[in-house]
């Protein structure tokens, strides 16, 4: 049976820290499984610190290119910041229920075979 690779912590780190903290594409860039990474994650903390802050940069990353686009006048930017950071304030979508519904049912029973009786001629 072959050695499975071992790495170091910060290696590990490093794999995360370039891929945004993507575990799958950290995993392909050092050879080894996605399970190897979470297994890392779980035993150093390090590790799951640094998956986190990598995870958090691209979020902010991306909350900063949504702002742009809500400054820009975008209606969906300014659509999806609504609904979504704005939903306390009363932004939400609502779905309205203005009725009854009737519904139908209607069963069908298959009509039973016919016998077998001899004809009368």
């Amino acid at each position: 049976m072959a050695d499975k690779p071992h790495f170091t912590a910060q290696q590990m780190i490093a794999a995360l820290q370039e891929t945004k903290g993507m575990a799958y594409l950290a995993a392909k860039r050092l050879g080894c499984t996605h399970d190897t990474v979470h297994r890392y994650c779980r035993k150093y903390p390090s590790v799951q610190a640094a998956k986190e802050a990598a995870r958090g940069d691209m979020v902010d990353e991306a909350e900063l290119r949504l702002w742009a686009a809500v400054q820009a006048g975008q209606p969906w930017a300014i659509a999806f910041t609504l609904r979504t950071l704005g939903r306390h304030r009363g932004y939400v979508e609502h779905v309205e229920n203005s009725g009854t519904v009737q519904v139908v049912l209607s069963v069908r029973y298959a009509e039973p075979p016919p016998e077998d009786k001899p004809h009368a001629e």
